[in-house]
C-alpha cells in the first residue's frame, strides 16, 4: 500500500475521486475553499498528541492519562483525497455528518479507492474510520476539539484519531482535510480526519 502515490496510482486516484463526488469542487463565488496548510498543521499536532497524550491533559482540561502513547500516523495521499472530497461535500452540500445525502458513510468511499474488508462496508452508512469537526478556526483547533470531544459524541472521534481500543489500535495511516466555509454554510470550517490500516487488504481486525 503506497504512502506517497506514484504517477500511475495518482492518476488512478484522480479518476476514482472524480467518480465519487464530481460536483464538489472549490467554489470561489461562495468562498468555500480547501486549505491544505491547515490540514498539515492538524497532522503535525495530532502526532504530537499521540506521542504523549497525558502531556495534553492539563493543557486541554481533559484527562488523557489512560490513553497509551501511539506511533506517529503516516500521511496517506489517498485518504487525504477522500477527506478533502468529504469536507468539500459537507461545505457545499449543506449538511454535516458521517453519512452523506446519498446515504453513504466514509467506509463506502474508502472502499471505492482501496479495497477494505468486506464486513466494513456491509452497511453503506458505516463510518468507523473518520472523525469530523465543524467550525474550528484552524486545523490545530479542530484536532483539539476532537480530542476534547467538544461535539459531545462520546469521544468517538478521539478514539479513532488516538487509536483507542483494539480495533483502532491497528490504524496507522491518516489523511486530513480542512475546508473554509462562509457565512452561508452551516459552519465556518469543516475538518475531516480519516485513519486506516496501512495494509488495508486484511482480515477483519478484532
Amino acid at each position: 500500500m503506497l504512502r506517497k502515490l506514484s504517477i500511475i496510482t495518482g492518476f488512478g486516484l484522480l479518476i476514482a475521486c472524480s467518480l465519487l463526488l464530481p460536483s464538489y469542487i472549490n467554489n470561489p463565488e461562495k468562498g468555500v475553499y480547501l486549505d491544505r496548510a491547515q490540514g498539515q498543521k492538524a497532522f503535525v499536532l495530532l502526532n504530537k498528541i499521540r506521542k504523549d497524550p497525558n502531556a495534553y491533559s492539563e493543557r486541554y482540561g481533559v484527562s488523557l492519562r489512560n490513553i497509551p502513547p501511539r506511533m506517529p500516523l503516516v500521511w496517506d495521499d489517498s485518504l487525504a483525497a477522500i477527506a478533502e472530497h468529504k469536507a468539500l461535500s459537507m461545505a457545499m452540500g449543506g449538511y454535516y455528518g458521517h453519512v452523506d445525502p446519498q446515504g453513504n458513510g466514509i467506509n463506502y468511499y474508502i472502499n471505492k479507492v482501496d479495497s477494505i474488508p468486506a464486513d466494513w462496508v456491509l452497511d453503506k452508512k458505516a463510518s468507523t474510520l473518520d472523525a469530523l469537526e465543524g467550525g474550528a478556526p484552524s486545523g490545530e483547533m479542530a484536532i483539539k476539539n476532537i480530542v476534547t470531544d467538544q461535539a459531545k459524541t462520546n469521544n468517538e472521534g478521539r478514539k479513532v484519531i488516538l487509536c483507542e481500543g483494539d480495533f483502532n489500535s491497528a490504524l496507522t495511516d491518516v489523511g486530513i482535510a480542512y475546508v473554509h466555509g462562509t457565512g452561508s454554510t452551516k459552519y465556518w470550517s469543516y475538518t475531516v480526519v480519516i485513519c486506516a490500516p496501512h495494509c488495508r487488504r486484511v482480515k477483519r481486525l478484532k
